[in-house]
């Protein structure tokens, strides 16, 4: 399937990798994936996003806020719900941080393994493709994989800007009939 990909899709992926690694996390997830994704302003998706009024360096502060807040697969209920016994997500996670990198903090090498989410988020793009009619994966593809498998990141994002999922696939249909 990756041979579908086109070379900035590819480079979505690849990226999505390196992030997990600088992360630190066990595996790459769709919320890696959806960070690489917005980190280039060239791409079809981000072009998509800003028209519909989504700029590139307002997506990518709004994406930095709520990575922070969705470490490790806690979200803001997680968060609600520890602050009810509380504890502080954030001064939790910051504690943890220190005290890796006090004892040098984990040896993240090679690639890292794909985790179920993001799987699926690549399997959608594959769908998302053949439904829009394409032969190939693009980073439009895999921005609506990355939506309909729901990841919040990108849901809370897409919200930030009063943009509905329906908005982009909408917006993606329409740069794919023009290109087409």
């Amino acid at each position: 399937m990756f041979e579908r990909f086109t070379r900035n899709a590819r480079a979505v992926v690849v990226d999505g990798q390196a992030i997990a690694v600088r992360a630190g996390s066990p595996e790459v997830r769709h919320a890696h994936l959806f960070e690489s994704l917005v980190a280039t302003d060239g791409v079809l998706a981000m072009r998509v996003l800003a028209q519909l009024g989504a700029p590139g360096d307002e997506v990518r502060r709004v994406v930095r806020g709520l990575t922070s807040r969705y470490a490790d697969g806690l979200d803001a209920e997680d968060a609600a719900a520890l602050k009810l016994l509380g504890i502080d997500l954030d001064d939790v996670i910051s504690r943890i941080d220190r005290d890796l990198s006090d004892c040098g903090g984990p040896v993240a090498k090679g690639h890292k393994r794909f985790g179920r989410d993001s799987k699926k988020v690549l399997e959608l793009s594959l769908r998302e493709a053949l439904q829009l009619g394409d032969s190939f994966i693009g980073t439009e593809h895999v921005l609506l994989g990355i939506l309909r498998q729901g990841d919040p990141v990108a849901l809370e994002t897409l919200e930030a800007f009063d943009v509905t999922v329906a908005d982009v696939r909408r917006a993606v249909a329409e740069a794919d009939r023009r290109a087409g």
